[in-house]
């Protein structure tokens, strides 16, 4: 038996429960990547990337930010920001607008790890996403935020639009 045969036995196995699918989704994904960066000699917390993608996405955010707009503690997005500043990745400076706050930014180095990464996550996603069509991609990418939206704002009633 094929690794592709145990594969597709455990989607028929796990197709009436998506979150198991999705859980089994996550884990190999998290693996993959931690796997990829091992072997680019990029060794790295998960948690630390979000982190920086957060940074990357929005420029000058604050901790207190980051902790709403992730869902995350902001205890732990502190202690979080404190290791990758002590890597010399992120840099804190004062907010314009308010003293007692500071926003954050990539330092070069920062810069530069983030470029590699993205390169490393392309490799991934290209590997995740092969044999699907981009159609295919789309309507996953549409369902998995519907699904993310019906457990973060249960009284939000969307649907995704089929294609006409």
């Amino acid at each position: 038996m094929s690794t592709c045969e145990t594969s597709s036995q455990t989607i028929e196995n796990s197709l009436h429960v998506p979150g198991e699918t999705l859980h089994r989704l996550i884990h190999a994904y998290k693996r993959t990547t931690m796997n990829a960066m091992q072997a680019a000699d990029m060794p790295m917390p998960m948690s630390h990337k979000r982190v920086l993608k957060w940074i990357i996405k929005l420029p000058g955010i604050t901790a207190q930010q980051m902790a709403e707009k992730s869902g995350q503690d902001k205890g732990r997005i502190t202690r979080l920001i404190k290791e990758i500043e002590n890597e010399g990745l992120i840099e804190r400076r004062p907010h314009p607008e308010d003293r007692r706050s500071q926003t954050l930014h990539l330092t070069p180095a920062g810069d530069t790890l983030m470029t590699e990464f993205r390169s490393v996550e392309q490799d991934v996603r290209t590997r995740m996403t092969r044999g699907l069509t981009p159609q295919q991609i789309q309507s996953f990418v549409e369902i998995a935020n519907l699904m993310a939206d019906n457990l973060e704002n249960p009284n939000c009633k969307k649907t995704v639009q089929p294609d006409e």
